[in-house]
């Protein structure tokens, strides 16, 4: 049996991306986004699914690109102990992806920023990056992620 990944291929700002189906939770249409005063950048706000309160990450604040088109679609995923929203223009697909298609992502293209981005797939000529979930945020990241979701509770 050929080995294979099988990633959730979504679209921002018509490039390709894509997050192991592994650590998806669900996948949600026509969230409705509160802001959060202060929080960092490219966290776009908070939603409220199913009684639970989700950071929205924004890979369109992330990068500096224009996000002022807000399609209200997200991927929920988790990150370690910590849930977040992914903000998507568009899901495309689930997909299996054999191997020898993904290859690691140019060291001229990594640095601390984009370390996430740690592979690329070739898909019929279409190139998806592959974000690796576990590395997305950094370990403060993540408890400052924590620690807003836990104040907003109370």
């Amino acid at each position: 049996m050929a080995e294979y990944v099988k990633p959730v291929v979504f679209k921002v700002n018509n490039e390709l991306y894509g997050v192991d189906i592994n650590s998806v939770q669900s996948i949600e249409k026509q969230i409705q986004v509160v802001s959060v005063p202060n929080a960092v950048s490219y966290i776009r706000g908070i939603i409220n699914l199913r009684g639970e309160v989700i950071p929205v990450y924004s890979f369109k604040r992330k990068f500096k690109q224009d996000d002022s088109k807000f399609t209200g679609n997200a991927i929920i995923i988790n990150v370690g102990s910590v849930k977040i929203a992914l903000e998507v223009d568009e899901v495309m697909e689930i997909s299996d992806i054999d191997t020898e298609n993904i290859m690691e992502m140019p060291r001229i293209v990594r640095n601390k920023e984009t370390i996430y981005m740690d592979k690329v797939a070739n898909v019929n000529g279409k190139l998806i990056i592959l974000i690796n979930v576990n590395i997305l945020l950094s370990r403060e990241e993540k408890e400052n992620l924590k620690s807003m979701v836990e104040n907003l509770k109370d």
